[in-house]
């Protein structure tokens, strides 16, 4: 791979060896390539019509996603059905993109997807090569490119409802090589996309391997042997109040600026980082409650990641927190093992029984005395020790697979952002 642009304006800034000459530009509809939208008639499927299993595939929001396919959910038309639509089939090698609601999400339907027989929703479009020009694997990688996500994003911005039409998408501008090239940058990111599929299994296989031990290690159906002169002795329950104290030291003077925020995937990091601004007003900080190192923050916003909300482990030093927060810091436990007590689901019940959900369904209401009722369960604390620094070592090494894989990530930005024009 070499660098190019020396005296020429159409080339990418990188290019295979042997590859020169100019790229072509030009538009969608004066290649030979179609854009078909689904067929909206009389026969278009309603809720009646779908099934857990069938003939016919029939692809919805869910399906089509910024990473690929996905068939997690599936609704399935009778065959019957099928050959009532016109419009709207897949065929191998077609693209499908999303023209409502999430814009531009583009899938290949190649070998490998498992079925034989496909259907797209109105909110899509398929998008077929005669690959006479353009390449169906080079279009599609190229359709993941921030050059062309730009332009869907300039085409679809502004409108109360984003969508994009057939007619606008014909008059997208490509820039391609000779197919010989298209099918070298096409299967170099294929490559790539390998390696980060790989990559993210790893670390699925790993997060689903410390979910497991830790859920054994902590319904105690796994227990640690004496080791070392550790006496592994019977655990006990503490409530949460006689373990540690409630945190209720507010940011009077405002001196403290950094604000925090307990993400649900993320656990606690900065505020400005998380949202890419400050949302919070520095003029009314004053009220914020004040947040150390090793602190426990409780935020009571439930979602699909968090369902009774998280408690995080602060990690990353002095801050302050909005006091719809619970902050809180334990005695004398092992922090690291109290870490990963919370990431079990054992204490999600006792939530479960003190909420009352009120005006807002998206967040868990209780009072500051219930919450503190919360039991632990938990060993001595030599024993703590042992837990905390067995699940740390694998904790440690799913961060390490999760640098490889936003390493091979940043690579293929890299690439697809300077292999393309």
């Amino acid at each position: 791979m070499e660098e190019t642009r020396k005296n020429k304006s159409n080339v990418p800034n990188l290019r295979f060896h042997g590859f020169d000459g100019e790229w072509e530009l030009d538009r969608l509809e004066n290649l030979d390539i179609k854009i078909i939208d689904g067929d909206r008639g009389k026969n278009y499927p309603n809720g009646g019509d779908f099934s857990d299993e069938g003939y016919c595939l029939f692809l919805n929001a869910k399906n089509v996603t910024k990473l690929g396919f996905s068939f997690s959910e599936k609704s399935f038309i009778t065959k019957q059905k099928d050959e009532s639509l016109r419009k709207g089939k897949l065929m191998r090698s077609d693209l499908v993109l999303t023209t409502r609601g999430s814009i531009g999400h583009v899938c290949y339907y190649d070998a490998s997807i498992p079925f034989e027989n496909l259907r797209i929703n109105s909110g899509m479009v398929l998008i077929r090569c005669g690959q006479n020009k353009v390449q169906s694997e080079y279009l599609y990688k190229y359709f993941n490119s921030k050059q062309l996500q730009n332009i869907i994003s300039m085409v679809s911005f502004g409108s109360a409802q984003p969508q994009l039409t057939v007619s606008e998408i014909s008059k997208f501008m490509i820039s391609f090589p000779q197919i010989n090239e298209q099918n070298k940058i096409a299967s170099f990111i294929s490559l790539i996309d390998e390696r980060i599929e790989t990559q993210s299994k790893i670390i699925k296989n790993l997060e689903s391997q410390m979910r497991l031990l830790r859920d054994s290690i902590f319904s105690r159906t796994y227990r640690f042997k004496s080791i070392k002169g550790i006496d592994v002795q019977q655990w006990r329950t503490e409530k949460l109040k006689d373990l540690s104290q409630k945190c209720i030291f507010k940011n009077k003077d405002s001196k403290i600026t950094s604000v925090f925020t307990n993400s649900a995937v993320q656990g606690i990091v900065n505020q400005r980082d998380f949202f890419e601004r400050d949302i919070a007003n520095k003029n009314n900080i004053s009220g914020y409650y004040i947040v150390e190192r090793n602190d426990f923050v409780y935020n009571p916003r439930i979602s699909k990641e968090a369902p009774v909300g998280p408690i995080s482990r602060n990690k990353i030093g002095t801050g302050i927190m909005s006091p719809l927060y619970t902050v809180f810091r334990f005695f004398n436990e092992n922090v690291d093992f109290i870490e990963q007590f919370f990431k079990t689901e054992i204490w999600h019940r006792h939530m479960a029984e003190i909420a009352n959900f009120g005006a807002r369904s998206d967040r868990m209401g209780f009072s500051s005395h219930d919450f503190f009722e919360m039991p632990i369960v938990l060993p001595e604390i030599n024993e703590q020790e042992l837990i905390a620094k067995f699940l740390t070592l694998i904790n440690d090494k799913i961060e390490v697979e999760k640098k490889t894989l936003a390493m091979y990530s940043s690579q293929k930005e890299f690439l697809i952002r300077n292999l393309f024009i």
